[in-house]
């Protein structure tokens, strides 16, 4: 199943200003959710991922790989493409020697991993419940950011901070918790090289 999703970008100080359009770079994600995530809280959490990503100049698009499909036509079981990535759903943090482990890890340069519980307890520490796919959003282009910002591309603000406090939670439930217009540039610039060179 295949969610196309494009944001439209409003003048946010601090963070990347372009305007999304069709000549935006695209990144394909294909997701493969192991923690079994209730559709609506998926579709919100893509919807805050593809917003937050917009804001930074990227135009993201969403693939279920999930329910396997046995037609020869399934764009899952084909190689990934340039700009793709995978994204994959887990509960909680298992034993792991990634970077990250509070939200997710990711395997530079193609597969990200976000832990789902993460997001519900945030959520619940703060009485917002029904915010979880907001968070699970915010954390998903957390990931998505590593794989294409490198290695070692925490920052001391912003959405790619390395710890969350209660104060970027609150940041995310208001829309605020974003990529700054260096990291957005450095992504777009990584997704037109890939499209030119795709990575090994």
């Amino acid at each position: 199943m295949l969610f196309g999703l494009v944001g439209t970008l409003t003048l946010v100080a601090g963070t990347a200003r372009c305007a999304v359009n069709d000549n935006t770079p695209g990144i394909r994600i294909r997701v493969d959710d192991y923690a079994h995530v209730s559709p609506g809280i998926l579709n919100g959490a893509q919807r805050e991922a593809a917003r937050i990503l917009a804001k930074a100049g990227l135009r993201a698009e969403w693939l279920d790989c999930s329910l396997k499909n046995e037609s020869a036509a399934d764009p899952c079981s084909e190689p990934l493409q340039p700009t793709e990535i995978v994204l994959r759903l887990i509960s909680e943090a298992k034993n792991n020697k990634y970077q990250d482990s509070v939200f997710g890890f990711a395997v530079v340069p193609l597969v990200a991993s976000a832990y789902v519980n993460y997001a519900v307890r945030s959520a619940q520490r703060d009485n917002a419940e029904f915010e979880i796919p907001v968070i699970l959003g915010s954390v998903i282009a957390h990931e998505i950011g590593h794989l294409l910002l490198g290695l070692n591309s925490h920052s001391e603000s912003g959405i790619m901070q390395k710890q969350w406090e209660r104060h970027q939670i609150r940041q995310a439930l208001t829309g605020n918790l974003l990529f700054t217009i260096e990291q957005g540039q450095s992504m777009q610039a990584e997704i037109r090289k890939r499209a030119q060179n795709p990575p090994h």
